[in-house]
């Protein structure tokens, strides 16, 4: 759970998912996404942030991806120097861990890069933990 207590709720993939504003550099209108020569397993391509590439996670290639999603209109970026590409950010939730709901992530596909389940009011949304995300990722480069 992030400690200043602020997430942002976004959508990707064509699922609802939540991020911890403390894990985030910032949010970019999304733009070109240059593909690499060769496959990289979830790995959409690079975009070029600050002076440098930054790869672009490709949402398609985690478990449970849904069929067909809308293009993305942001690009959060991660402070472990990965770019999500996000259908939409549709605002922030406030509060610390005594107004929240937390739950394990249960059977969700994407489990093995959440935290937890967690909510305010309403449906419990996954709570994405950039550290496991990159653990995985670097898992399926390895294991080709």
């Amino acid at each position: 759970m992030p400690d200043d207590g602020i997430l942002l709720l976004a959508r990707a993939s064509g699922r609802d998912l939540l991020m911890a504003a403390s894990d985030l550099l910032e949010v970019l209108p999304a733009g070109p996404v240059t593909p690499l020569p060769g496959p990289l397993p979830g790995i959409a391509g690079v975009v070029l942030y600050e002076g440098e590439f930054l790869p672009v996670l490709d949402w398609g290639a985690l478990p449970g991806a849904g069929g067909e999603v809308a293009g993305a209109t942001s690009m959060a970026v991660l402070k472990r120097r990965l770019a999500l590409p996000l259908e939409f950010l549709s605002g922030a939730l406030e509060g610390g861990r005594e107004g929240m709901r937390i739950e394990p992530p249960g059977e969700d596909p994407w489990a093995p890069f959440m935290v937890c389940a967690c909510a305010i009011e309403g449906p419990a949304l996954p709570l994405l933990d950039p550290d496991k995300l990159i653990d995985w990722l670097h898992q399926r480069r390895t294991s080709r």
